[in-house]
């Protein structure tokens, strides 16, 4: 009977536990779909960022804001990420191609690899 009371309250603490887990919602934040969402993202929440953590003293307020905005930093970031592996992917395809003379997979890897760049390294026209 002590294995069953055992084994009963551990899948009721269990169970609680998921429930409480799925009540607990996050802050709202933004998404980045695509590199220039992502870099006009990065830039405006950097900056508020940049505002609250320059303050000598924070506030607990300031922290609250500082964990709200690192969800929409968190997914720009992640955009940002995703983009560069993809870079790095198309650069060592064109890195491999020159070595083997491959002109058709330099020319459309190093068009996909220059598109992308392209896009990270021009300046955002952010809204």
């Amino acid at each position: 009977m002590k294995i069953i009371t055992t084994v009963f309250t551990s899948l009721t603490l269990v169970v609680s536990t998921a429930q409480a887990d799925e009540k607990y919602s996050h802050f709202p934040s933004l998404e980045s779909p695509n590199t220039p969402v992502a870099l006009c993202n990065l830039l405006k929440f950097k900056e508020k960022l940049q505002t609250i953590v320059s303050k000598k003293t924070l506030t607990p307020e300031d922290m609250v804001k500082v964990h709200e905005l690192t969800y929409t930093l968190e997914n720009a970031v992640i955009r940002l990420r995703t983009d560069l592996a993809t870079i790095a992917v198309d650069l060592e395809k064109v890195h491999l191609a020159s070595e083997h003379l491959d002109k058709e997979t330099i020319k459309a890897s190093g068009e996909k690899y220059l598109t992308a760049t392209n896009l990270l390294l021009a300046s955002p026209k952010c809204g």
